[in-house]
């Protein structure tokens, strides 16, 4: 499979099962099944492709980010 720029993608539910990292968003998470990805690539590394989650619960996302900058400091 040819992994292009600037397209969403979807990961396979053996992607998830073979890696088992608890910090990955879930491919089955409350009911909803496989959530969009957006690929980027790495500048450095061309082969190195970054699959960053879309999601429109925008606020949801702002509250978990605020919290964990405040855990950092």
């Amino acid at each position: 499979m040819e992994i292009r720029q600037g397209y969403s993608y979807h990961i396979k539910d053996e992607f998830f099962d073979k890696v088992q990292d608890k910090y990955l968003m879930s491919n089955k998470e409350n009911g909803n099944y496989r959530p969009h990805f957006y690929v980027l690539q790495d500048k450095k590394n061309q082969a190195l492709y970054w699959m960053i989650p879309i999601s429109s619960q925008v606020e949801k996302y702002k509250v978990i980010i605020e919290k964990r900058k405040i855990r950092k400091i």
